[in-house]
């Protein structure tokens, strides 16, 4: 009987000190822990994450929410530990101990949620394991509310510029503005205020602001993401000592379908284009040298002459001054029209083409007889013959005049009177001498030769009307003689000298 309550008694006090031993982990129940956003909007989604104070090899948990959650996804957020999941019960397990963080799960709020709807998780029935035993840690749970709906308030309530003036006036609808500045400035002093505080604000395009049209915007994005754009057209007026420039040359200049002869270059003004015979319009495609230049004109479609095979087309450069053009002239040729013979073009490559080597003339000439010599002394010695024959010439030719006069001494063997004789050319004294042709000199004889034998007259009778003809020749020579002698030739010229 005894030994049966001693055995009672020590069952009684072993059970008394497990219950002991319990006592510190169940206080650790409090330590586990399920935490996340207390604030979701409705739609979006909330990242719940189970948390253990210990280092454990293990644990196992039942998932619950509210109905208006829906449980989306899961994950271990130990390394290299695995985790498996039925009917939202949870198991982890790894080789190595971890503490903190052990389960990530995620749940969305239903999109019929209204703001302040109250929100509920928990993870129940949690068991850790040491590795030696486990514990039961109880129940860890969170709750949130569903949030309000964000902003979609993307506007401002007021815009101004310190340094400018914009029109028109300011309206948070009116989204479009323009203002002009001087040279000066080159950067706008904005002052904003946003409509909502949670919304945020953008501003580009006003770091430096270049001479001319600039464009300002100033974004303003909402809460929920929504978005408003406002516009602000700057002018920047130019520099008062700029001098515009006065290019307005092309860097470009092409024909669509068609190839410009010669090849384009800015400073050839003048091209041919040969298109098909059935082309009746062409495409004309330019740019300017100068970024600065205000334009182009004569590009674009531009229709050819049905008429006639060429079609002349002009493109000019426009300067940034607005007043200094650069003109180029495109001819377009249409082909004739094929008639079945296809025509040959002969091309003839200049490398073919033989070349003619360059006259030379010899430094030293090879002569029979005298070997080498020199070209300049060749040259002082023909031109030493050549005087040589002209004084000859001239000789013989005076030879020629005074046997001439011989030819007309009269029967008594006198010779003519002196002033009957042919003179010497004389020395040149600005005018033309008279030269008088054979067929001139025969027929002024001609009168004194069939007087002669007349009866009636003396043989001095004849001679005063000779001498009265022939002077008025001699010294006054008419227009036509002088005609005659300038459109001689040398050769007719020297036979007559010969001949009087």
């Amino acid at each position: 009987m005894i030994k049966k309550f001693l055995r009672r008694a020590s069952s009684a006090m072993l059970a008394l000190l497990l219950a002991l031993l319990l006592v510190p982990q169940t206080a650790q129940a409090a330590g586990a822990s399920l935490s996340g956003s207390d604030s979701i909007q409705a739609g979006n989604t909330v990242s719940l994450t189970l948390s253990v104070p210990n280092s454990v090899y293990g644990l196992t948990a039942d998932l619950s929410y509210s109905s208006n959650l829906s449980f989306t996804n899961y994950n271990c957020s130990v390394s290299g530990w695995s985790i498996l999941v039925n009917n939202n019960k949870f198991s982890v397990y790894g080789t190595s101990s971890s503490s903190g963080g052990i389960i990530v799960v995620k749940l969305k709020v239903s999109g019929s949620a209204k703001a302040g709807d109250a929100l509920s998780a928990s993870f129940s029935n949690i068991v850790v394991s040491d590795g030696n035993s486990d514990t039961d840690l109880g129940t860890a749970s969170w709750s949130g509310k569903v949030g309000a709906a964000p902003s979609g308030d993307c506007a401002l309530s007021s815009l101004s510029c310190g340094n400018a003036t914009l029109s028109p006036s300011f309206s948070s609808k009116t989204t479009f503005y323009t203002c002009t500045v001087p040279f000066a400035v080159s950067k706008l002093d904005l002052n904003y205020k946003k409509s909502d505080s949670n919304a945020s604000v953008s501003v580009s395009g006003n770091d430096e602001l270049a001479v001319g049209v600039n464009t300002v915007t100033i974004t303003v994005k909402a809460a929920n993401g929504e978005t408003r754009t406002y516009t602000i057209e700057v002018t920047r007026e130019q520099d008062p000592n700029y001098k515009p420039s006065t290019n307005g040359k092309l860097s470009s200049l092409t024909i669509e379908g068609a190839s410009l002869s010669p090849q384009f270059s800015s400073t050839v003004t003048d091209y041919i284009a040969y298109v098909p015979y059935e082309t009746t319009s062409i495409t004309l495609a330019a740019e300017t040298a100068d970024e600065k230049a205000k334009g182009v004109n004569g590009v674009g479609a531009v229709k050819l002459s049905a008429t006639e095979a060429e079609t002349v087309v002009t493109v000019s450069g426009v300067a940034e001054d607005g007043k200094s053009t650069e003109t180029y002239t495109i001819h377009v040729l249409r082909m004739p029209a094929y008639t079945g013979i296809v025509p040959t073009v002969e091309v003839i490559d200049p490398a073919t083409i033989p070349s003619v080597p360059p006259l030379e003339i010899p430094g030293v000439l090879e002569l029979p007889l005298l070997g080498e010599v020199k070209m300049v002394y060749v040259a002082i010695a023909a031109a030493a013959l050549l005087v040589i024959i002209l004084f000859l010439l001239g000789f013989l030719i005076g030879r020629g005049g005074r046997s001439g006069r011989d030819d007309y001494d009269d029967e008594d063997g006198n010779p003519p009177p002196e002033d009957d004789a042919q003179p010497i050319l004389p020395a040149s004294t600005g005018s033309i001498p008279r030269l008088v042709p054979r067929e001139a000199t025969k027929s002024a004889e001609e009168p004194v030769t069939v007087a002669a034998p007349a009866p009636v007259l003396q043989p001095e009778a004849p001679q005063p009307p000779v001498q009265e003809t022939k002077k008025p020749a001699a010294d006054e020579p008419t227009q036509e003689d002088e005609e005659k002698v300038r459109t001689m030739s040398l050769e007719d010229l020297l036979d007559d000298i010969h001949n009087m």
